[in-house]
């Protein structure tokens, strides 16, 4: 229906705010299960996580796309850097190994997001 989000939109965000709610609090709660060089950084992320999670899920309650469309639009942008600041980490070895799992998903969640929020502006045109 134009003007409500799509339910691929929305289950996208269902399942990014759990992701990004149990990331941010293992980061914020236990930095040191994580492999933390140093954990106040790591608390630092976890919040910053736990932030952008909160804008997930209320974008998940609201139906209306033109309430939604800037909170997806900051998520794409954020995964973007995120996935780009892991993957130069892990690069250069400022970041343990074990971070490729979160930096792919973080990947796969930057494309998913950009294509949903691309069609969803074609489909309210």
């Amino acid at each position: 229906m134009k003007g409500q989000t799509s339910k691929g939109l929305r289950i996208t965000l269902l399942v990014y705010t759990i992701y990004s709610a149990l990331y941010g609090l293992i980061h914020v709660v236990s930095p040191e299960s994580v492999g933390a060089k140093d954990p106040a950084i790591e608390r630092v992320l976890g919040a910053a996580v736990l932030a952008f999670a909160f804008g997930a899920g209320a974008a998940w309650l609201e139906r209306a796309w033109d309430r939604v469309k800037i909170v997806v639009l900051v998520q794409v942008v954020w995964m973007i850097l995120y996935t780009i600041t892991m993957a130069c980490g892990l690069s250069v070895g400022a970041i343990t190994s074990d971070a490729w799992i979160p930096t792919i998903i973080g990947a796969v969640f930057a494309v998913l997001l950009m294509i949903l929020y691309i069609r969803e502006e074609r489909l309210q045109k």
